[in-house]
């Protein structure tokens, strides 16, 4: 059952304000100084779920080329060998905030939008490289680092905060 139809207003309504809510939780957090590590936690499950829902209306509703699926499988596989590792060394779910995770995550909220602008192929290359780029990095950090540090900006920044 679909609460609404894909690629309506509804749809954008909702799409939209997700989208900003998830922005805007962060700024507060840190404005209001209530960072804390369940809610990076928290922030990082609503992204996974966010990112789902929207999957669920791309497959649903635009036609992907092949070799999109077959990257799209290859850096979901390599998202779960990350968060296998830090599960494994941390003991913990270990998604990082990293520069390069938070413009993947601004690209998949503009996909329905570009889908809408530009060439499907154009978008989708694009998306999967910086897709395929974040994951790498997260799993060299997670790697090299003796600790969890979830708001890490990215390789090569250490012990950092946002």
């Amino acid at each position: 059952m679909m609460v609404t139809d894909s690629f309506s207003i509804e749809f954008w309504i909702c799409y939209l304000c997700g989208g900003f809510s998830d922005i805007l939780d962060g700024v507060v957090a840190r404005v209001l100084k209530q960072q804390s590590e369940i809610g990076a936690k928290l922030d990082s499950i609503a992204d996974l779920f966010f990112g789902a829902a929207l999957s669920y209306v791309i497959i649903s509703n635009v036609p992907l080329p092949i070799w999109t699926w077959v990257f799209i499988a290859f850096i979901v596989a390599l998202r779960f060998i990350g968060y296998g590792i830090g599960v494994y060394k941390y003991h913990t779910f270990s998604s990082l905030h990293t520069y390069m995770n938070k413009l993947v995550g601004i690209f998949l909220f503009l996909f329905p939008l570009l889908y809408k602008v530009f060439d499907l192929n154009i978008v989708c290359t694009f998306l999967c490289l910086i897709a395929f780029i974040s994951a790498v990095e997260e799993i060299i950090i997670t790697l090299c680092s003796k600790e969890l540090e979830r708001n890490r900006k990215g390789l090569f920044f250490t012990n950092t905060r946002f």
